[in-house]
C-alpha cells in the first residue's frame, strides 16, 4: 500500500511489444563477430604458440561429419558476416545518401542474405 502511492501511474507497455529494428541486430551482429572472430584468431594464435595445434588437429580428424560442418560454419559464416558488414560501412563512408531508413534495412536484409548464400558455398567449395 505504502509503494502505490510513489509508483507511476502511467507505465510504458513491456519492452517485449517492441520489435527490434533489422537495421540494430545487423549492427549488433557485426561487433559481435568482430568479437568472436578476435577470440577466435587469437585462441588458435595461442595454442601454436604452445604447440598444441596437433592435438587440435587429431581432435578434429575424429569428429563427425555433422560435427566438422558446424565448425566450419562457426569460423566460415561470421567471417563472412563481418567481410560484408565492413564493405558495406565502406559504401556508406563513400556514399552517404544510401544512409536512409529504408536503404540500410534493406541492405541488413541482403547483407544476411549474402552471409548465408556465401557461407553455403564456401563450404562446398573449401571442403
Amino acid at each position: 500500500m505504502f509503494l502505490n502511492n510513489y509508483m507511476p501511474k502511467n507505465i510504458s507497455p513491456h519492452v517485449q511489444i517492441y520489435r527490434f529494428p533489422v537495421t540494430a541486430i545487423s549492427s549488433i551482429a557485426t561487433r559481435i563477430s568482430g568479437v568472436y572472430l578476435s577470440g577466435l584468431f587469437l585462441g588458435y594464435g595461442c595454442l601454436k604458440l604452445i604447440n598444441k595445434e596437433d592435438q587440435v588437429t587429431k581432435i578434429y580428424n575424429e569428429r563427425s561429419r555433422v560435427e566438422k560442418f558446424i565448425l566450419h560454419q562457426s569460423c566460415i559464416l561470421p567471417m563472412t558476416y563481418h567481410s560484408y558488414g565492413g564493405m558495406r560501412h565502406f559504401l556508406w563512408d563513400h556514399y552517404p545518401k544510401l544512409l536512409t531508413n529504408s536503404k540500410v534495412a534493406k541492405s541488413s536484409y541482403l547483407l544476411f542474405g549474402l552471409t548465408l548464400g556465401t557461407s553455403m558455398l564456401l563450404e562446398k567449395i573449401l571442403v
